[in-house]
């Protein structure tokens, strides 16, 4: 039998039962608007993650008191009720005078009340050194304005959300005073918005100079202690040496053992690491759905395709008795499951494009749908479609002819 006739045919006999065939391809569609929109979510944000991350640069480490990790888990603020896990001046110093540093700066952390015009919202404020906008690279921007001057006082730099949503309608702005914990700080900046995944949080902050701002939270902090430190290594140093240089030399300053820190030293590299297992963790869960995906596609497919088997029996029988060979029956069925796996990755594929606009263009999310992605696709569609009625198609192949054309 010829290829387009067998094709021709095919699609006359799905014709014939449209009703079957559109819902076994409605199954499928479900399955592969799945596929593409995980696939695609799981590849944007990968990618959102890994361009954020990199702003960074490989040359960034952070110093955390193991307290401090606590409580910026819980959303809370430093507390000096601590009795380990804590940063001090000493540190900063030493440090500093570590062979392969090049920069660093102090920060710390604590929720605020925040008035301005009338609304009192509470928000995290963060006292840190200008500095640090520095090392901080190509992830920090200024929008409008500037950032400000160790020196200054009362002054504040707003993070994008912090400045256009904290207040409602009321947009903060340069020049604008907010009264943080009761006490004036004029907007000399706000910050270009980060945006993604990585960085949404860091828009909500506020940032002050250090050692104004932290003025605000005595109380909070003994009067040498750091709430914690950003290092950033010279070029042409070895990160993994330097980062040890420092846990021995703060470990010999807190009187601890190497293998019972209290602080912690996180490279960009080991963020990136913890990035990449979590991602890779989803990316494993994403592909379980992806095969209960297949399964369900398959076994629609399949049953069909047994349905129009036992529907067409005798028909098969007609055919084999004016000389169609057991390969043209096999072909024939198969064709007919191929088209349906094939209908059901092209409408789902189209389908799944316009959820992703839609889940990009109203919530955000960050998606890719890539080319391997749509090649995927096809093969899957295509794959499961043919397993999925290789069993049916053998046993129509596989029918006697005379038992077929007796069968009523």
């Amino acid at each position: 039998m010829d290829f387009f006739d067998a094709v021709a045919y095919s699609f006359k006999n799905l014709a014939k039962r449209s009703l079957r065939s559109w819902l076994t391809i409605i199954g499928l569609v479900i399955g592969v608007i799945a596929i593409v929109v995980i696939l695609s979510i799981s590849e944007g944000v990968n990618r959102e993650i890994n361009t954020q991350m990199s702003a960074f640069g490989a040359d960034m480490m952070f110093v955390y008191p193991i307290s401090s990790i606590e409580e910026m888990m819980s959303g809370g603020s430093m507390s000096m009720l601590r009795t380990s896990g804590k940063l001090y001046q000493e540190d900063v110093d030493d440090i500093k005078s570590i062979a392969g540093v090049k920069e660093v700066a102090r920060a710390m952390f604590s929720r605020a009340s925040l008035s301005f015009k009338g609304k009192n919202v509470s928000a995290m404020v963060y006292p840190m050194d200008s500095k640090a906008f520095d090392m901080y690279g190509s992830y920090m921007q200024v929008a409008s304005g500037r950032y400000y001057k160790e020196s200054e006082k009362n002054v504040a730099f707003f993070g994008y959300k912090a400045a256009t949503e904290t207040f409602g309608k009321d947009k903060v702005e340069v020049g604008s005073v907010v009264q943080i914990n009761g006490k004036n700080y004029r907007v000399v900046g706000i910050q270009k918005e980060i945006g993604g995944m990585a960085g949404s949080s860091d828009d909500y902050n506020i940032y002050l100079p250090f050692d104004d701002g932290r003025k605000l939270f005595e109380g909070q902090l003994l009067p040498d202690e750091v709430g914690l430190i950003y290092v950033q290594i010279g070029e042409g140093f070895n990160v993994d040496k330097v980062k040890d240089s420092i846990e021995r030399k703060l470990a010999a300053n807190h009187r601890v053992k190497m293998d019972d820190l209290d602080f912690s030293v996180i490279t960009s590299a080991q963020i990136m690491e913890i990035v990449g297992t979590v991602l890779l963790s989803v990316q494993l869960v994403l592909a379980a759905i992806t095969l209960i995906a297949s399964v369900v596609g398959a076994i629609g497919i399949a049953n069909t395709m047994f349905m129009n088997v036992l529907e067409r029996i005798k028909e098969i029988g007609i055919l084999k008795a004016v000389g169609a060979r057991q390969g043209d029956i096999l072909f024939l069925f198969l064709t007919e499951s191929v088209i349906i796996g094939l209908a059901g990755g092209i409408i789902g594929l189209i389908l799944g494009a316009i959820v992703l606009q839609v889940l990009q263009d109203t919530f955000a999310i960050p998606v890719f749908l890539r080319q391997r992605i749509i090649a995927f696709v096809f093969i899957f569609s295509v794959g499961v479609g043919l397993l999925a009625g290789l069993l049916p198609a053998w046993r129509a192949a596989k029918m006697d002819p005379v038992e077929a054309l007796m069968y009523e």
